[in-house]
């Protein structure tokens, strides 16, 4: 068995690390269960457009030519960061995991990983895509932030240009079960005319907040869902309520999901994995693990977005 755990230091890049790189970065729920919109293969800058318009362009017909209403083309500018992970792993450590893999057993569907090298990175991988999930929305490039590789959407709409920003006014201004249903009351009131109705338009929340919502409707026997399912529907006045691990907290955000945008470079040349097997080099029994990839967020039109927050 002493020789599966050998592991031939490797590289990956480029197409060659796209299994790997994707694995990590869009295995998170907001990316996995496709609740914001992906643009992937940007390099550094993508340009996002939206068109809308002001006025009726409708209007009654004549012989003449003549202008009624104007499109307007709102354009942002989608920017990823180039992003790393550095990781050094004891091989002993999951020396077991992986005998006991062989066996078939406690991996989903039983699929083995076909050494142990792929051993290694399907765990990184999974570690990376918990903590690009929390950078998409809490990431801060501000010194000392617990996830610093970029802007997330919270810190990108904490602007005065979002339609409306507050914090909680019910209670003492912390989202709580007692207070959930009154600040999504909040969120509602607070939509602009473009997002009321739209079947496109979204509450994003994490689980803290999700389990709040499930217990004040419990508590009102809505449907006599006094034991629902973690995976029941939720929902608040008609809006789908999706739930992101990520977020803060106390935080909501009612917009369109294709106002959201997360871009990722996965697949060129700067995208890369790298297995090296340190016991040829120092003797020890350690694997370090590199990854290489670019991933940024953008909101399409802030003044389409309602953000509420813990005060």
């Amino acid at each position: 068995m002493a020789d599966s755990l050998t592991i031939n230091s490797s590289t990956y890049a480029g197409e060659l690390a796209l299994p790997y790189i994707n694995a990590a970065i869009l295995s998170g729920d907001t990316l996995a269960k496709g609740y914001v919109t992906l643009k992937e293969g940007v390099k550094f800058k993508a340009v996002l457009k939206k068109l809308s318009n002001n006025a009726s362009l409708v209007q009654a017909a004549s012989c003449d030519f003549s202008q009624a209403g104007d499109l307007q083309l709102n354009e942002s500018i989608l920017e990823v960061k180039d992003l790393k992970v550095n990781l050094e792993l004891c091989k002993a450590e999951f020396a077991r995991d992986w005998e006991a893999a062989q066996t078939g057993r406690g991996f989903i569907n039983d699929v083995v990983p076909a050494n142990f090298s792929d051993f290694l990175i399907g765990y990184a991988a999974a570690k990376v895509a918990e903590n690009i999930e929390f950078t998409i929305w809490q990431g801060d490039t501000t010194a000392g932030s617990t996830y610093p590789g970029f802007n997330g959407f919270e810190k990108t709409v904490d602007v005065s240009a979002t339609y409306y920003r507050a914090g909680w006014s019910a209670g003492t201004g912390s989202m709580t079960v007692t207070t959930i249903i009154e600040n999504l009351n909040q969120v509602i009131d607070n939509l602009p005319v473009a997002l009321i109705g739209s079947p496109s338009t979204k509450l994003y929340m994490n689980r803290q907040a999700a389990q709040f919502y499930r217990q004040a409707v419990a508590a009102e026997g809505y449907l006599q869902q006094f034991q629902a399912s973690s995976d029941f529907n939720l929902q608040f006045n008609g809006y789908d309520i999706y739930v992101c691990p990520g977020m803060s907290n106390g935080t909501v955000i009612a917009t369109q999901d294709t106002n959201m945008f997360v871009g990722v470079d996965a697949n060129s040349d700067f995208a890369e994995v790298r297995v090296v097997d340190m016991s040829l080099t120092d003797a020890s029994d350690n694997v370090r693990m590199a990854m290489r990839f670019r991933v940024g967020v953008q909101v399409g039109v802030l003044g389409d977005v309602v953000y509420c927050y813990n005060d």
